[in-house]
């Protein structure tokens, strides 16, 4: 008979360790399922926003957190969940090898999928970059490491978002270009605004990326034009990873992007399910997951607080 767990975690970033981490210091039977691909895995670049943590890279950050949840007494397994189903008291997820986990209580934290840009119609080349030196995709996280370098905004997405990334990002630095390398068609207004801000605006698509170690140098467009820069922010769509929050009739945010809370301490529409981090829609900030990991697991702690108080013992108890 496979064990029932108090709270069962899908997602092992910094909303996920974090939960795992309370409900453990509160002796709750916490497992964790991760697939290990989360960003936060291979960001090399330091963070220096995370309180108590100033200047560890993210892949330290994500080290620290789950050495402390485990420490702690909190389980975290290796795993593709693919199914989910059940009802409060006795949810059920299958993983993609056939592995099937059982918990009273379910937190979502399984964050969302970045879109990269294309080079040739490949996105993989980005991953020797991302989070590596100085290709950048979070404002709120990254924002403050462009002041007064060359920037090139690169829009994988519309191009009035990467319009509005470049006004946005402009109070960092002057020295700013945007290169339309998706969409193309860009509104009179957001093209004002740049103009105002005396940002150029330049379209092709990227054949190839110019870098050593970690550091990106030029993009080489299909035209044969290289721009070159000191640091590049990708302005693209973010999307949850929502599957498993749809099987289990979990309501989506206005944009269906994300899944919706509730409340600002996570919990459902569906009894006996939280969710935290990425996944709901709030910037990507490791801090912000944290606390909302954080709170969610607070949450849950008392909700099943609240039950083992209204149920009776069981026989064996007495």
């Amino acid at each position: 008979m496979t064990d029932l767990y108090d709270t069962l975690i899908v997602g092992g970033g910094p909303a996920g360790l974090t939960a795992a981490l309370h409900l453990a210091w509160q002796k709750r039977t916490a497992l964790v399922i991760d697939r290990v691909s989360g960003p936060l895995f291979f960001t090399l670049e330091q963070l220096w926003n995370v309180p108590g943590m100033p200047g560890a890279t993210g892949a330290e950050i994500q080290k620290r957190l789950k050495a402390q949840a485990v420490e702690m007494g909190a389980g975290v397994v290796r795993g593709n969940v693919v199914k989910a189903e059940g009802t409060e008291g006795d949810f059920l997820l299958t993983g993609e090898k056939g592995e099937r986990w059982r918990g009273r209580t379910l937190l979502l934290a399984t964050g969302v999928i970045r879109y990269h840009p294309t080079v040739d119609g490949d996105f993989t080349p980005c991953f020797s970059y991302a989070g590596k030196g100085n290709l950048f995709y979070c404002t709120d996280c990254e924002g403050p490491e462009l002041f007064g370098r060359d920037t090139v905004v690169i829009g994988t997405g519309p191009a009035d978002w990467a319009a509005d990334m470049g006004v946005a990002l402009s109070r960092y630095t002057p020295k700013l270009r945007v290169l339309l390398a998706g969409g193309r068609d860009l509104s009179e207004p957001r093209a004002a605004r740049l103009r105002e801000k005396n940002i150029p605006v330049l379209t092709g698509e990227i054949q190839r990326l110019i870098g050593e170690k970690r550091e990106l140098s030029g993009l080489e467009l299909k035209d044969g034009t290289t721009i070159t820069a000191e640091a590049f922010f990708v302005s693209s769509d973010a999307r949850g990873r929502t599957d498993l929050a749809r099987q289990l009739g979990v309501e989506m945010a206005p944009t269906g992007k994300h899944a919706q809370a509730r409340s600002q301490r996570g919990d459902t529409n569906v009894p006996g399910v939280w969710i935290a981090g990425d996944l709901r829609p709030m910037t990507q900030q490791v801090a912000v997951a944290m606390g909302t990991g954080n709170i969610a697991a607070v949450m849950i702690d008392q909700h099943l607080r609240k039950g083992d108080v209204a149920s009776p013992p069981s026989p064996a108890a007495i």
